[in-house]
């Protein structure tokens, strides 16, 4: 049987969730990175040693814009762009042990901040929210780009 959602539950969750992801952005990321770019240097961490088409797929953004986003983390010495010896047209990026620092330094405060606001809960609202959370893993997995089971449906 499938789940019908109501419109203004469907609102109240992506306002919900728009406004923790704000939170975090905000109080995290720093005056040094854009939105933009903290996600590019999170993707690539995540991902390693990635083509600059793969991550611009990855990251929503248009090649064009993804080189001059590349091009201002790289003057940071937070990436590394390089070509493939085997196609010299195919360009990589990775993080630098700088850049992986600062990625780790940013997801580290924004559980930090996660943890401090999940403390203020009730114990109640506490166990709905972990209850929860395998439904919202999948939700996340159906929103995610590259997901094998999205593109196999």
């Amino acid at each position: 049987m499938t789940q019908t959602f109501d419109n203004d539950d469907v609102i109240r969750l992506r306002v919900a969730l728009s406004r923790i992801a704000r939170l975090l952005d905000r109080q995290s990321r720093g005056a040094s990175l854009t939105r933009t770019q903290a996600s590019v240097l999170a993707t690539v961490s995540r991902l390693g040693s990635v083509r600059l088409s793969d991550l611009a797929d990855a990251e929503g953004v248009n090649p064009t814009m993804l080189s001059r986003i590349v091009a201002k983390l790289e003057d940071r010495g937070l990436l590394r762009r390089s070509t493939d010896p085997d196609d010299r047209r195919v360009a990589h990026v990775e993080c630098t042990d700088a850049g992986t620092a600062e990625h780790l330094r940013v997801r580290n405060e924004r559980t930090q901040l996660l943890r401090e606001r999940l403390t203020g809960l009730s114990e109640a609202s506490a166990a709905e929210l972990l209850a929860a959370l395998p439904a919202l893993e999948s939700l996340a997995d159906q929103c995610s780009p590259h997901n094998p089971r999205k593109e196999s449906q």
